[in-house]
Formats: C-alpha cells, sequence, structure tokens
C-alpha cells in the first residue's frame, strides 16, 4: 500500500479535528504533554523547519498518523518527539513511515541526537518504545519523576528516550549489510 510523508500545515485543519477526536479516546490521555491541545501553538501555520519538523502520513488520502519534532537549534537536536496514530489499522504502514523519517531527520537535516519522553503510565507505549529501542536503535537514557499530566490531571513519571546519529548510522550500515548479503528481504 503507497504512503506519503507529508508537512503537516498542508493539512492543518484536517489535522485540528482529527488531533480534538482523537483526545477524546481514553487511550490518547498521554499524548498531550501539558494536559490540553492549543492548535495555535501546536500546529504551524505556515511551513517552517527551524523549530519544528511537524508531518503527517497520508494514505488514499486518509492522514493516518500526525508526528511532531522540535529542534534545538543551533544544536541541531530534536528535544521532543510525539507520535499519534489515527488509524490502527494501518500499523506497519506507520511503522515504514517512522523509518522514512528517521532517514530525513538524520541523513537529510543532520540531527545530531533526537530525544522523546513517555509517560510511565502510558504502558501501551512504553511497550512499543521498550521494543523498539532494542531492536533497532536508541536507549533509555532517564527517568524524571512526575514529569508529565494527563488531560485528565492523572501525574506519571516519565521515560526519557534518546537516538544518537551515531547509533543510527550504525544500526543503518549494518540493516545496509545485511541487504546486500541477501539476508533481508
Amino acid at each position: 500500500m503507497y504512503y506519503s510523508l507529508e508537512p503537516a500545515y498542508l493539512v492543518q485543519n484536517e489535522l485540528t479535528r482529527l488531533i480534538m477526536k482523537a483526545s477524546m479516546d481514553p487511550v490518547n490521555k498521554w499524548f498531550f504533554a501539558d494536559g490540553c491541545f492549543s492548535a495555535d501553538s501546536d500546529l504551524e501555520h505556515s511551513p517552517n523547519t527551524w523549530r519544528h519538523e511537524n508531518f503527517v502520513i497520508i494514505v488514499n488520502r486518509e492522514i493516518i498518523a500526525y508526528l511532531e519534532s522540535i529542534w534545538s537549534k543551533p544544536l541541531n537536536i530534536i528535544s521532543n518527539f510525539r507520535l499519534i496514530i489515527f488509524n490502527k489499522n494501518k500499523g506497519y504502514i506507520v511503522s515504514k513511515a517512522i523509518f522514512e523519517y528517521f532517514d530525513y531527520m538524520f541523513e537529510v537535516r543532520g540531527c545530531r541526537a533526537f530525544n522523546w519522553f513517555v509517560a510511565e503510565k502510558n504502558f501501551h507505549a512504553c511497550r512499543v518504545y521498550e521494543k523498539f529501542t532494542s531492536h533497532y536503535f536508541g536507549h533509555v537514557c532517564g527517568r524524571r519523576h512526575s514529569g508529565q499530566m494527563a488531560y485528565n490531571g492523572e501525574i506519571s513519571d516519565i521515560i526519557l528516550y534518546e537516538v544518537t546519529s551515531e547509533e543510527y548510522f550504525r544500526w543503518k550500515t549494518f540493516v545496509e549489510g545485511k541487504n546486500k548479503a541477501g539476508l533481508l528481504l
């Protein structure tokens, strides 16, 4: 199935509607790090990659996921990353697009480190990130006490994750070597 990774500002109105709709699902209560969503400050009104890299994954004109990264310039470090999947049935496509996104961030944009956190009480996301970092690249770099509030007021500790460019390129070289040897299809 074909997908495209597009700048979020191109579909801002539809994306705002989807995020607001997703916020009503208790599964997504940890998506908003400060307990709320504000389209005016969270979504860019124009193309700008100095502070944010906001993208959507689109399949057949349907937005299936939203990726948001916040740059710490001029260090070339992503200081925060968020992902929300609107169509859970398209998880495989989202996974493929995320790897394309990492290619873009590290290879094209020159990202030196990519950081994100997840609420410890967001059990599903914690499992996903633990599997991701153990199978591909990245690591847990710490924990913070009472670091996030869900939109219902619940407080959770957070787990801090990081991917360095060295980890990413080491993994990429390993995968390309296996592809050349015909070990991966």
